[in-house]
């Protein structure tokens, strides 16, 4: 099989399936969604295998750097979904004992994460690809430690701003945005394993401005889309005033509450 071809149909291919499973959940037919699922799940399988089916091609790399670092970004994720929906939130999902079990897990994820950076070793998941430092890992890490630490700073702002019995899980956003904020500043000042601070200090400026970018994008959506509603709300002739209820109305009301409200005698 040509080359290009090969890599088109593990790599590619698979990769698409995945961004055609995401619209599928999107649909209201149940059946669309568990196929989503199905292709879904055997697109993030191939695509995960290919820098083993496909290892001449440079995008392999990225499907290397993904199996890297799946153990401690699910670590990190789970556990993060645990410490914050446990403890005496509305929208509580878990035991309260459960928050220090969360905790441990984000930061046992984030100490496997940060050891890939500081330290080579065969016990851990590497981030070199064809005898060098992967040049995903320099896109992978400075963007995903500045997005995390900023989204969590502002997500424990926002929590502590206008929730309500829910100063515990602010305080995580906190402590688990700031831990992360530090561990970047330390990569941009002291060299890796495999990397120098001053290559990492650039790769973070580049990932600076690409979540400016996209928060500005969205800043942008939001904007045109507002005025897309003002001007068709604008354009609307103004609504009649409706008369007041008659009492045969206001009566018919009052029955139709009064058999709502009623119940049975076992309720």
């Amino acid at each position: 099989m040509d080359n290009e071809l090969k890599v088109a149909l593990l790599l590619w291919v698979p990769l698409g399936l995945v961004f055609v499973s995401f619209g599928l959940q999107f649909r209201k037919n149940y059946g669309a969604q568990k196929f989503g699922k199905v292709i879904g799940g055997v697109g993030i399988l191939l695509f995960s295998v290919s820098f083993l089916t496909v290892p001449s091609s440079p995008s392999a790399a990225s499907s290397a750097l993904f199996v890297s670092v799946l153990p401690s970004t699910t670590l990190m994720f789970l556990g993060l979904y645990i410490a914050l929906f446990s403890g005496d939130v509305p929208v509580r999902r878990f035991s309260p004992k459960f928050r220090p079990l969360g905790l441990l897990m984000f930061v046992v994820g984030f100490a496997l994460l940060e050891a890939m950076h500081w330290n080579r070793s065969d016990w851990l998941p590497s981030t070199m690809w064809d005898g060098e430092t992967n040049r995903f890992w320099m896109i992978f890490k400075p963007t995903f430690l500045l997005a995390m630490s900023s989204f969590l700073l502002a997500g424990g702002y926002l929590v502590n701003l206008i929730g309500q019995r829910i100063n515990q899980t602010s305080r995580v956003l906190y402590l688990t945005g700031g831990f992360s904020f530090l561990l970047l500043v330390i990569s941009v000042f002291v060299d890796g394993s495999e990397t120098m601070s001053e290559e990492f200090h650039t790769s973070v400026l580049y990932a600076a401005s690409d979540l400016l970018g996209f928060l500005a994008g969205i800043g942008l959506t939001i904007i045109c889309f507002s005025l897309a509603i003002w001007q068709f709300e604008r354009k609307r002739p103004g609504l009649d005033k409706l008369p007041p209820p008659n009492s045969e109305q206001l009566t018919q009301a009052a029955n139709i509450i009064k058999n709502n409200l009623r119940g049975d005698d076992d309720e």
